[in-house]
């Protein structure tokens, strides 16, 4: 029973999001279109907030550099652990993890996590997933389906 509510739910949820604004805005423009050019972020309004994006970039600079230190402290001691005899070297875990750190901080440190991101939103920004018209407005030609 709560499967068939769940799927309703869903249902309604997803008309809702496609159907309605479309027989609401019954005209030859895409209302999703219009809602998109709504909803979607300005982003020129970050452009006079350089005075805040600096202290964060100083933050983000020193939390980096301490995260690259602590991964280097903790592998010295168990570098160290293992010459006495306390470790072993064979523990699979600790490598993946003190790699997959220090690579996310190389990430950070060389900009490439910030190149990503920005060929992330350049590729999204330019996809046109509409087209000219919607899918829903075409009209299928009666003389063909006559035969």
């Amino acid at each position: 029973m709560k499967i068939k509510k769940t799927g309703t739910l869903i249902m309604m949820v997803l008309f809702s999001m496609f159907m309605l604004p479309m027989l609401a805005y019954a005209d030859d423009n895409n209302p999703i279109t219009k809602i998109k050019e709504k909803m979607k972020f300005n982003w020129k309004v970050l452009d006079g907030l350089d005075f805040v994006f600096t202290p964060i970039g100083l933050v983000i600079s020193l939390l980096t550099i301490a995260t690259l230190v602590f991964v280097v402290v903790r592998v010295i001691i168990k570098l160290v652990k293992i010459s006495t005899g306390k470790g072993t070297i064979k523990d699979k875990w600790f490598w993946i993890e003190a790699g997959l750190i220090v690579f996310i901080v190389f990430l950070f440190i060389s900009g490439a996590f910030f190149s990503f991101l920005e060929n992330i939103y350049n590729w999204t920004s330019t996809q046109d997933l509409g087209g000219g018209k919607s899918a829903l407005w075409i009209q299928p030609d009666i003389r063909k389906l006559r035969g």
